[in-house]
């Protein structure tokens, strides 16, 4: 088959997945200087949650937080109910996002990849070449020994270059 006429789709989730793992690896680069902020926004805000929870922990306050209680976690289901759809669409923006940088990084795996064979396939013709050039040479030389007297092709000044055409036949 001919390498112009294949056609290799390559789905989006391997494309999604390549920019995920980039992004990631991205991410995780930044996540020591995360971990320490983290570390000293614990320590500002420990003494202040110790007292919070120290103060509304008495047996009367119990029962009147009950009722509030209630109302916050109705209140915060419809909350995460409209949470959960916004961060639907994020999340669809961000999977096409990761396509679209998978996509770019696998294009450019693809042009490597095609750079080294193009690379090889000239070598290879190069070799050839070379190859056929001195097969007919011996070949000649072994007439002229075996038939003095015959008279000697003429030969080229110079090589003949192969076209794009004549090397996609």
């Amino acid at each position: 088959m001919n390498p112009k006429t294949e056609s290799k789709k390559i789905p989006n989730p391997l494309y999604a997945a390549a920019g995920a793992g980039e992004l990631a690896y991205e991410q995780l680069r930044k996540l020591p200087e995360r971990v320490e902020q983290l570390r000293g926004r614990v320590s500002e805000l420990r003494p202040a949650v110790t007292d919070a929870v120290t103060d509304r922990v008495s047996e009367r306050s119990l029962r009147a937080d009950l009722d509030k209680l209630r109302d916050s976690a109705l209140r915060n289901a419809q909350l995460v109910a409209a949470g959960a759809q916004v961060a639907q669409k994020q999340a669809a923006a961000v999977y096409s996002e990761l396509v679209a940088r998978g996509e770019r990084i696998v294009a450019g795996a693809r042009t490597e990849q095609a750079k080294a064979q193009l690379a090889t396939a000239k070598a290879e013709i190069k070799d050839a070449e070379k190859t056929e050039a001195k097969a007919e040479a011996d070949a000649l030389i072994a007439q002229h020994v075996d038939d003095p007297q015959a008279p000697l092709p003429s030969v080229p000044a110079k090589p003949t270059k192969r076209t794009r055409a004549a090397a996609n036949k």
